[in-house]
């Protein structure tokens, strides 16, 4: 939609358009970089879950993360670990009135170009929209609540949950998992990375704080190109004249 902004004159499914070449390329090198992550870490293919919204853009980049798995242990992962469209991370509502919501395809017709989806996986729980910012930021703590549930840590057995979602997402669920508040969340740019452990049972994640450099709080290290089109987003705030963006995040160096 960024690079090709005529695609809304035609389209017909608005709110689910279609990742760029650059999106592709980038969460090819996101694959990459988890991959060589998760073989020093010596996790196996049997322990890797991927949960990812059911938006055409979020599968698209599940679907090019799980191709560049090569180097992980104890089983292929990019031809065993299946994609679960997870309900329950999609798009933030916002202001758009479920509007944004409305053209999504059945898994169904979605298995047919991603054969890594496992159309018979059931949501957690699928949110309510419309939804308000308040209503999201609750929807979030309810993922977290859901997964930890579904997910219990295991000693001494090493698991990895993938979480692909989209920027509102990445932030308010790794707020929600390390009991943070937004405004500790580095934005989140295009393919970035939020790293949350735990070493027990505790429903609280741990996360680099936002001020470390090159820490794993919307990680970007792992990009060649973070294109010109995309804003790094953390924007919960209401537009002011003295906020005209939105931002919600931590202090940001200026240019």
């Amino acid at each position: 939609m960024y690079s090709f902004p005529e695609w809304k004159k035609t389209a017909k499914r608005l709110g689910d358009p279609s990742l760029s070449s650059l999106g592709h390329r980038q969460a090819r090198e996101v694959g990459v970089h988890l991959d060589s992550v998760f073989a020093k870490e010596g996790l196996q293919a049997k322990n890797i879950t991927v949960l990812s919204s059911p938006f055409l853009r979020v599968v698209q980049t599940a679907n090019e993360i799980l191709s560049e798995f090569q180097k992980t242990d104890e089983g292929n992962v990019a031809d065993t670990v299946p994609i679960l469209p997870e309900y329950s991370v999609f798009e933030y509502d916002g202001r758009h009135g479920g509007k944004l919501h409305e053209s999504l395809p059945t898994m169904e017709e979605r298995k047919q170009y991603f054969p890594r989806l496992d159309e018979t996986y059931t949501s957690m729980f699928v949110p309510t929209l419309p939804e308000s910012t308040d209503q999201f930021f609750v929807r979030c703590q309810k993922a977290v609540d859901a997964i930890n549930e579904k997910y219990p840590y295991q000693q001494p057995s090493s698991s990895a949950i993938i979480i692909v979602t989209h920027a509102a997402g990445c932030v308010a669920l790794a707020a929600a998992a390390a009991g943070k508040p937004i405004h500790q969340m580095n934005p989140a740019s295009p393919c970035c990375i939020f790293r949350l452990d735990r070493t027990d049972n505790s429903p609280t994640w741990t996360i680099d704080d936002h001020s470390i450099e090159g820490g794993m709080n919307g990680y970007t290290g792992h990009m060649s190109d973070m294109g010109v089109s995309t804003i790094p987003w953390n924007h919960f705030s209401a537009k002011t004249k003295e906020n005209p963006t939105g931002y919600s995040g931590p202090p940001q160096e200026k240019s």
